[in-house]
């Protein structure tokens, strides 16, 4: 970035960086010499620099024209498996915005702007620079629904509306998405206010009737939605991905309050501590972690090797051989075994701690 003569450059050198880094990362799970469960830290490191690299452009090109703010400070928050550190090859970027000024602050520039105005057309700008196709091609899809209010509302949330929202107004699953929230870009001064903020919410005291209730609710909502049957559907399948975080988050929804040390982004290390706290029994932990372990790692291979679905049937020696590695089995045969059999312990962990079967 320092080598780039303009703002175009400087997206364009994003954009080889972030692709060469993630051919990179990709080779080495394909080859074998990275750990298919690396991958996730390892992709998300990728969007992290890039997010940070491509606001302080953003940031000096908008400054051209419209100044800055004396005093404002601006943050981004990472959302989703940007924000629990899971990424893979293919995954979008779930950010929301926020800032903070002065009363009736504008900007000092010769197109002056009030705060508000501003800070939106940063992260205007910002959402751009990230998905804009360049002659370097595409670098990130982002998805801005986890903001307050959601798609209604404003791209750039000031830090006095986003604390009084959580405080008051958000529902049960915005409070489930917070828990993998992270602070990656921006003021460090406003990134610890807003940690405070997520952190206040996450410990408030829980209704934990309606909080579990609202889980099952949601839970049904999705299978209804997405109703993965096949093992091989890592995500939406019973006892899959969206079970375990389900699992994960409502439990540090009911516990933070009494232990907030069970707040942590990412779903494995959150039930590792949920289970230090003995917020779930050992047992259950040590098969949901298992079963994390497992599906992260076998969609990490599956996000790189595929475009669309995995078919069992169809699929070539190479990648099953792939798969068994990356899943620690010495046949294919035996790691669907073992998937199935995870996936069904989830299940019942879910059911147990969650809610009924269906």
């Amino acid at each position: 970035l320092s080598a780039a003569s303009d703002y175009e450059a400087a997206l364009d050198a994003v954009r080889r960086f972030a692709k060469e880094q993630i051919f990179r990362v990709g080779v080495q799970i394909i080859e074998g010499t990275l750990n298919a469960l690396a991958a996730g830290p390892a992709f998300t490191n990728i969007a992290e620099c890039s997010v940070a690299g491509l606001l302080a452009a953003t940031e000096k090109e908008l400054a051209l024209t419209a100044g800055r703010i004396p005093q404002g400070a601006f943050v981004v928050v990472a959302m989703g498996k940007l924000g629990s550190r899971e990424m893979t090859a293919s995954s979008d970027l779930d950010l929301i915005f926020v800032y903070d000024a002065p009363d009736d602050a504008v900007s000092d520039g010769g197109k002056s702007l009030p705060a508000s105005m501003f800070y939106a057309r940063l992260a205007q700008r910002l959402i751009g620079a990230l998905t804009v196709p360049t002659a370097e091609g595409m670098l990130y899809e982002v998805d801005m629904r986890l903001r307050p209010t959601g798609n209604k509302g404003p791209v750039a949330v000031s830090l006095e509306s986003f604390s009084r929202y959580h405080a008051t107004e958000s529902w049960t699953w915005e409070r489930l998405a917070l828990t993998r929230a992270r602070v990656i870009a921006g003021s460090q001064e406003l990134g610890s206010k807003v940690a405070a903020v997520i952190r206040g919410a996450l410990t408030a005291a829980p209704d934990r009737a309606k909080i579990l209730a609202d889980a099952a609710d949601m839970r049904g909502k999705l299978f209804a939605q997405f109703p993965g049957k096949a093992p091989w559907d890592l995500k939406f399948a019973r006892g899959g991905l969206v079970d375990i975080e389900f699992i994960a988050q409502t439990l540090q929804l009911l516990e933070a309050h009494s232990a907030p040390a069970v707040l942590h982004s990412n779903t494995i290390g959150a039930l590792n501590i949920l289970a230090q706290v003995k917020a779930i029994a050992a047992e259950d932990a040590v098969a949901l972690m298992a079963a994390a372990e497992l599906e992260l790692a076998l969609m990490q291979v599956l996000r790189i090797a595929l475009d669309g679905e995995f078919d069992a049937a169809s699929a070539t020696p190479g990648l099953k051989g792939r798969l068994a590695r990356a899943g620690d089995a010495e046949r294919f045969d035996d790691l669907e075994a073992k998937l199935q059999n995870l996936q069904m312990q989830v299940r019942a962990i879910f059911e147990k701690r969650i809610s009924a079967p269906a």
